[in-house]
Order: C-alpha cells, then structure tokens, then sequence
C-alpha cells in the first residue's frame, strides 16, 4: 500500500456494473477507500463527516452527458470544490469545450485500471503543489518547504538551510501601499531564484513561507556565496522602490506597531542560516528554534546580514552598511 495514498476516499459515480468492480478493486488495491454510487442516490450527510479527496465521474452516469454531470456536481455546495476526473468515449474528445468544462482531467474509454490510477495520484500531486504555492510568487510554500527539510534531515547529508527576512517592508506598505509592496517581494523572489539557481543548482531549493518570509536551501560549502550575492543584488536594487526624497534621506516617516512616529531605514535582508555540518538536526522544529534565535540576532544588527549557525563554532555575521565588508560575531551555543 502506497503510504502517500492510504486512507484517502475516492467517489466512484458510474453507471455500468462490471468496469465499476474492476476499478473498485484497482483503487483498493493502491490504497485507497472507494465510495461507489450514483448523484441522486448519495448520502452526502454521511460523505461530509470522512470527505472524499476526488471523485471519478463516468459519462452516461444518471443519462447525463459529461457536461450536464459536470456543471451538477459543480453547483453542488460539497461536492463542487473537490477536484473531479471525467471518464468519456474517445469519440467525444473533440465535442466537448475542456476550457469552459471546470474539470481537472479526463480519462478516455477504453482505459486501462493502472493509468486511472497513476492520473489520479499525477491529479492529487497537481492539486497539492497548486494549493500549496504562494498567490503572488508562485513559489512552494509551507508544505513543500516542511517536506523539504524533512527530506534532507533524513537524507542524512550536508544540508544548510537559510530563513530570510525583508526589515521594514511593513512600514514601506504602509507608506506605498501593496502594490508596490507586491513588486518588492516578486524581485525578491526573482533575487532568490536566479543566485540559488546559479549557484546550487538542482540541488537549491527556494520557498515562501509567506509575507515578506522566504526560504532557501543548499548544500553548506555554497550557502555563504549564496547569501552574499543575494544581500548584495537586494540592496543595489531596492533603492529603485522608494520616491526620489526618501531614497535620498535614507529613510521613510512611518508609525510602528504601537502607533508611534519613527523612521525607518530602508528595506535591508535578515538572514539567518541553519546547518547540520557540526551537530545532529533531527526534526524540522530543531531548524524553526535554532533559525528563531539567529534571526532575532541578525535583527539587531544594522543593514543587510546573514547569521550563520555551526554550533560551538563563532561565525560571521555578514554586512553591506558599509563601504568594506562590516565582520560581526555570532555565534550559537
């Protein structure tokens, strides 16, 4: 039984006996739970209490056509948010208007049991990612990044994984409001994406935890270059998102969080870096409690900088507030 699968109900609606076993016993034997039945004989008050997670509609169900049972199961208020695969006859592919059906796959017949299968779990795989990634940047968020950390925690090898933080993007929306606050965090994601893509590889990764929250990922021996090319590359450009006055001022008029008056530098990177190279991470909540610490350290410190964490060992903090490179120690025990 597929782990990723078990558990997890399936709604059968068809109208020929024979191919609806034969499928039943398919989907059971990858583990999933099958609910078989027809619209209007479904007991719905008993599927919302252990919902299915996709539902299988074969054409001819109830006499409808695949629109008709498309557009009822859509208008449904339960039924209508699951995602949906439509079987139809092969001869039917070019009659029907995929874009307007609101359907998320179809599967032709005559059909083979093993690849309703795999279309289901390439559909379940589809919808996760889609749900998963962020509106504005499209990167991975919360759910990836947690099955990413925990992967490379088990993989056993050299990981390095960095949370970054934009310092004062809070008072930048409130003075310039969220559609340039929205620009900011899509060229932050650009920044990321193209370092850790020229640097790491396939084996960078980049998320967005949400906000003006990101994560990234690398091998140790490269997440050093990485944070130093995206500090630099962020500050040569943020500049360009401020007013001509308060680029040259160095700072915007704003209130904090109490409502006060103050001012506020302009945006700069808190980075903070966790590595397994010196000590044993065993679980993703070790990473969120040492990266916790080291962001509050990095925080405190003026302009762009990462902290790095190899604990019992002092590391530099990196900095771009001054014309040579600004060396501050950090170190976590």
């Amino acid at each position: 039984m597929n782990p990723s699968t078990a558990g997890r109900r399936i709604l059968l609606l068809h109208h020929e006996l024979t191919p609806a076993l034969t499928m039943t016993a398919a989907l059971e034997k990858a583990g999933f739970q099958v609910v078989e039945g027809n619209l209007p004989d479904l007991a719905l008050h008993e599927l919302v209490h252990d919902p299915p997670c996709l539902i299988l509609a074969a054409e001819g169900t109830g006499g409808h056509s695949v629109e008709t049972l498309t557009r009822n199961l859509k208008l449904d208020a339960f039924l209508g948010r699951l995602p949906l695969i439509v079987f139809v006859r092969d001869c039917r592919l070019n009659d029907i208007d995929w874009s307007a059906l609101g359907v998320d796959d179809f599967i032709t017949i005559p059909y083979r049991v093993e690849d309703v299968v795999h279309r289901m779990r390439l559909c379940l795989s589809r919808l996760t990612r889609s749900l998963d990634a962020n509106p504005l940047t499209r990167l991975p968020g919360n759910t990836t990044i947690l099955f990413e950390t925990t992967s490379r925690i088990q993989s056993k090898q050299p990981f390095a994984l960095a949370y970054v933080d934009i310092d004062n993007f809070k008072s930048f929306n409130d003075r310039y409001g969220y559609g340039r606050g929205d620009e900011v965090l899509i060229v932050a994601c650009r920044i990321l994406t193209t370092v850790v893509g020229e640097l790491a590889g396939p084996e960078g990764f980049v998320g967005h935890v949400g906000g003006d929250d990101f994560v990234f990922m690398s091998r140790p021996q490269t997440i050093d270059a990485i944070c130093q090319t995206v500090i630099k590359r962020f500050d040569l450009v943020i500049p360009d998102f401020y007013d001509r006055e308060d680029r040259l001022k160095g700072y915007i008029d704003s209130v904090d969080r109490r409502g006060n008056k103050e001012q506020f530098p302009i945006m700069s990177l808190s980075i903070a870096v966790v590595t397994n190279e010196q000590s044993h991470i065993a679980h993703p909540g070790d990473v969120s409690k040492i990266a916790s610490e080291l962001k509050k350290r990095a925080k405190a410190l003026k302009g762009s900088v990462y902290v790095k964490d190899q604990r019992g060992q002092a590391v530099d903090a990196f900095s771009t507030t001054t014309d040579s490179t600004a060396q501050h120690p950090a170190s976590h025990t």
